[in-house]
């Protein structure tokens, strides 16, 4: 490996790794550390979050399976589809049921964007090398850091076989398709309105719910090829992600408050939070431990 100073390339092998075969949900290579050939260590972990640190304070909410009996996206009836939430590909649970079409459609459209930005992963990435010429398949590539905060990318999945002669090459032109953040924060809210309703043990039939279900199914049914318009109703909840080390699986509500109106967050297996998407709070269900 080198950087773009020219420094001499050296090679390693991978000493010790936590991924994905830890738990469903975790980042693959999340942590790792590198034994290089001159004997010293790189250690790597996925990229710190910025912005300032908040504390908030766990809610004893259940977040306990229920079938709605209708569809909580659309409402239509009888939903026959077993909704993961989070996602499957991020490790999520079976908590309700949704319609054929909503999991399908978000399923196939922005959930894998969140996937990507769950991994921090640089998908469909193509190599081209000064010998030899032609996009090749490299497949996706984790972004991760080292302690310094420099950058690390790691190939991970099925590639074409020249990638390796062409990286030893030190030389080559890359393309990627970038993370869809807008589709990414689709998958997201849409996440966290699932949460909620399994959270409030109902479906709220409020305007703003109204208004959100709106936008979520504009959204399902925008055709993959035209451009995507999303209403403020869905862009004005926030998303974020922590440094926590991932909880597979974990759905928690959360609680902040600086002394003004009280901030109301869902955390999915610690790693990245979601605003709370639904009217304010009048009561839950409680955990039992």
């Amino acid at each position: 490996m080198s950087d773009s100073s020219g420094k001499r390339r050296v090679r390693g092998v991978i000493e010790s790794v936590n991924g994905r075969a830890n738990g469903r949900g975790v980042p693959e290579l999340s942590q790792a550390v590198l034994r290089l050939e001159d004997g010293s260590t790189l250690e790597v972990r996925m990229p710190q979050p910025l912005g300032a640190e908040r504390n908030f304070r766990a809610l004893p909410v259940a977040f306990d399976f229920i079938d709605f009996g209708v569809c909580p996206i659309c409402l239509e009836p009888k939903p026959r589809s077993r909704e993961h939430v989070p996602p499957h590909s991020v490790g999520g649970s079976v908590i309700t049921m949704t319609c054929e079409t909503c999991n399908n459609e978000f399923g196939s459209k922005y959930e894998p964007h969140l996937r990507n930005r769950y991994e921090n992963a640089i998908g469909k990435v193509r190599l081209s090398g000064k010998n030899l010429p032609g996009l090749r398949n490299a497949g996706e590539y984790l972004l991760r850091e080292n302690t310094s905060g420099g950058f690390v990318l790691f190939q991970h999945g099925r590639h074409d076989p020249a990638v390796n002669q062409i990286i030893r090459e030190h030389e080559f032109e890359m393309s990627y398709v970038p993370i869809d953040a807008t589709r990414s924060h689709i998958a997201a809210v849409k996440t966290a309105y699932l949460a909620g309703c399994v959270a409030l043990r109902q479906i709220p039939r409020t305007p703003h719910a109204d208004a959100l279900r709106t936008a979520l199914l504009s959204a399902r049914d925008v055709p993959r090829t035209q451009d995507l318009t999303v209403d403020d109703t869905v862009t004005s909840i926030k998303v974020a992600r922590s440094a926590h080390q991932p909880n597979p699986g974990e759905i928690v509500l959360m609680a902040f408050s600086d002394g003004s109106e009280p901030a109301m967050i869902i955390s999915f297996n610690r790693v990245f939070a979601v605003n709370w998407p639904l009217d304010p709070i009048t009561g839950f269900t409680r955990r039992v431990d």
